[in-house]
């Protein structure tokens, strides 16, 4: 199976990457010449509904709070809510043309009920009342009618009522303008528009920005127009909205003066949580309330003059905004908090925003351009991690934009939250995925490339995390491990092939799963013998013991498989050597070929050691740096000092047999014998040291080593060597 490419892998993530951040950027520019479109904006925007509502549904879930048990809309304050959730200004009131008016007065009303209206209204001591009503056209009942709701306003002097403006469909045509009834610009404090159709949000037809005053129409632009207000106040001003003239009547400004404080820009409304109110409070005996941002205070009520105290005193020396409220009678927007709210409500937001200066400022274009860039490449840089950091840095990171969102949002300014979710979860799901596609065409890689020389346990933390896996010529600290057979070419000679094959099959299997066991990987098969290694691809910081324990083993392995396997009559012998040190592993071969293999000195060393064990009749041999650290964990003896075809320098080379304290009785036996015959051979006591080589030898026939020095004890002692460095020159490789 053909490595996965993984350059082609992040050539396609950046690809992405970079196609989708031109893509964000010509929607960003879109979105800025279009302020009211927009796919990003869309998906902010619905993110700001949510933010807000979220407190209300969690709160009654999380809360043990009785008294907020039993007021369900407090829980907009509820957590993080009371930082960004605010109540409406209760100088602001609606004097609200309400279902019940309505079915008093019908609709539209006599105009000489509006003039009642505002009589009683500054009786009660309003400071500021705004008409979001239109009055353009003669009143069915009379001209008497209009003339009495002329007067109440020109006795008011603190009323605001409208102009009616049609905004024309194209440039070329001349926006359409229709005045009030006869005096009533004459008699009004000012004059505006309520349209808001020119923030109109097009993705959910909720108005969140309003203009003061309108960018497409001044007040010259209205012939006819007589009011109090001065050229050099009014000028070439834009008309303005309700939420302006209201602004400048209950303080007492000029509408250049309003414009100089807030700019020509619209300004976002930070909308107020709705509360729940009693319905005509002043005399109704049900329960019926109101749900609604403002106070409601019924039209007929007001006329009535039944009204409850609390209304009197919010109405004494408050802003008051006439509006219909009907359902079926008002121009109804939809809000974070209602699917239908009146217009006149997004008006009094607008007003409450100017009156506490919290409106929304806008969030700055050049740093949402370089948040958007850094969201975007943070899960692409990330790209050669691991899921799990990729995971944990993405979330993190959406963690602490969320947290800043709220701040901001606390702090009065817009945020961006919507746009940091789209521009890191699309590239954060791209990368994600197309990195599970490759680490799971990577894991069957590796799983068909290790599979069947390396352990199952190794293979699987391979997978799990390739990263652990280094391929390529590298140089490590490594134990290499040689095993053959004792006389394979006679055993060729005495079998079929198809005996031969399956004599090899049934040993070589054993010793394969032998080396596994230890985390072993096997290298290669030469014949009858087997090569493997530790401390590659993975680290094995014990990778001495575990090679020493598997040559172990794999002498318990053939002692086991001689006794079962009575349908072969040759029983092999096997020899190992094993040796350790500077290494190089990886992927080597041709160019249209490789193998995961081991080469160097030291492996060769090792091919020695497996060799030199003929020289000794031992059959386990491992060189002093493989075992000068392991003695004491081992019962072994010392073979001696030996010089290797193409070696200068002498190794002290050893044959373990155990763990510590485990050998077999005649094992142990024979080594008490041995060791002290080795002591007297090595103190030149030729003679002395061949009776306990042969009480070696008593309680472990056959055994190589022994019959050895017996030999060559007995050799020495007639022959003595001369100027002997007490090392073993071997004159072949084994």
């Amino acid at each position: 199976m053909k490595k996965p490419n993984q350059g082609a892998t992040s050539r396609y993530i950046l690809l992405f990457a970079a196609g989708f951040s031109v893509i964000v950027l010509v929607t960003l520019l879109f979105e800025w010449a279009n302020p009211s479109k927009g796919w990003l904006r869309s998906i902010n925007n619905s993110w700001v509904n949510l933010k807000i509502k979220v407190p209300r549904h969690v709160g009654p879930v999380l809360s043990f709070d009785e008294e907020m048990l039993s007021n369900p809309e407090s829980f907009y304050t509820y957590g993080y809510g009371k930082f960004i959730n605010r109540p409406a200004d209760e100088r602001i009131v609606i004097a609200a043309i309400d279902t019940y008016t309505v079915n008093k007065l019908g609709y539209p009303f006599p105009r000489h009920y509006y003039g009642a209206m505002i009589d009683k209204l500054n009786k009660l001591g309003a400071k500021t009342i705004v008409m979001d009503v239109f009055t353009v056209d003669p009143a069915p009942t009379g001209a008497a009618s209009d003339r009495v709701y002329v007067d109440a306003v020109k006795r008011a002097k603190n009323v605001s009522s409208l102009i009616e403006f049609t905004r024309a469909p194209n440039p070329n045509e001349a926006h359409r303008f229709v005045l009030p009834i006869k005096g009533l610009s004459e008699a009004s404090e000012f004059m505006s528009i309520p349209n808001m159709d020119a923030t109109l949000g097009h993705s959910d037809n909720i108005i969140r920005k309003v203009y003061l005053f309108d960018p497409d129409a001044a007040y010259l632009d209205v012939p006819g127009l007589k009011m109090k207000c001065p050229e050099t106040d009014c000028g070439h001003l834009g008309i303005a909205g309700l939420s302006a003239v209201a602004y400048a009547s209950y303080n007492g400004l000029k509408l250049h003066q309003v414009m100089e404080k807030f700019g020509e820009d619209p300004i976002s409304l930070n909308f107020r949580h709705p509360q729940v109110r009693k319905a005509h409070p002043g005399w109704s005996r049900d329960d019926s309330t109101i749900f609604s941002t403002y106070r409601f205070v019924s039209v007929k009520d007001i006329i009535d003059g039944r009204l409850s105290e609390d209304e009197k005193k919010a109405i004494k020396g408050g802003i008051i905004l006439v509006g219909s409220t009907a359902t079926g009678a008002f121009d109804h927007y939809p809000s974070p908090f209602f699917p239908n709210m009146p217009g006149v409500e997004i008006h009094a937001t607008a007003l409450d925003n100017l009156l506490n200066d919290d409106f929304l400022r806008p969030f700055d274009q050049l740093l949402l351009v370089l948040i958007m860039m850094t969201v975007i490449w943070l899960p692409i840089l990330l790209r050669k991690r691991p899921i799990s950091v990729i995971v944990a840095a993405v979330g993190g990171t959406l963690l602490l934009f969320l947290v800043m969102d709220i701040y901001l949002h606390y702090k009065l300014h817009e945020f961006i939250f919507g746009y940091v979710v789209v521009g890191m979860l699309l590239p954060f799901v791209f990368v994600t995925v197309y990195k599970a596609l490759a680490e799971g065409q990577e894991k069957r890689w590796i799983k068909n490339t290790f599979g069947q020389y390396l352990s199952p346990k190794v293979v699987d933390l391979i997978t799990k995390d390739p990263s652990k896996l280094s391929l390529g010529g590298e140089k490590r600290d490594m134990t290499a491990f040689f095993l053959d057979l004792a006389g394979f070419t006679t055993m060729s000679e005495k079998l079929t092939p198809e005996e031969l094959t399956a004599m090899l099959v049934e040993y070589l299997s054993a010793f394969t799963d032998v080396i596994l066991k230890y985390d072993g990987t096997v290298d290669k098969y030469i014949g009858d013998c087997v090569v493997a290694f530790w401390n590659a691809p993975l680290d094995q910081a014990d990778h001495r013991k575990l090679g020493v324990m598997a040559a172990i083993d794999c002498q318990k392995e053939l002692a086991r498989l001689n006794e079962a396997l009575t349908q072969f009559e040759i029983k092999p012998k096997c020899r190992v050597g094993v040796n350790s040190g500077p290494m190089v592993v990886g992927n080597m071969g041709s160019r249209s070929r490789l193998s995961y293999t081991v080469m160097g000195d030291s492996v060769n060393m090792a091919s020695r050691m497996e060799g030199a064990n003929k020289f000794f009749g031992s059959k386990i041999m491992t060189s002093e740096y493989t075992f000068e650290d392991l003695k004491d964990q081992f019962d072994y003896r010392y073979l001696g000092s030996i010089r290797v075809v193409g070696k200068v320098i002498p190794v002290k080379v050893y044959e373990p047999f155990a763990l510590k304290g485990e050998a077999p009785p005649d094992v142990k036996e024979m080594l008490r014998h041995y060791e002290a015959g080795l002591e007297k051979f090595y103190k030149g006591e030729y003679k002395a040291s061949v009776g306990d080589f042969k009480a070696a030898l008593a309680a472990r026939p056959g055994d190589g080593p022994s019959q050895y020095y017996i030999d060559t004890a007995e050799e020495y002692s007639k022959n003595p060597p001369k100027d002997w460095d007490q090392s073993f020159t071997l004159t072949s490789k084994g």
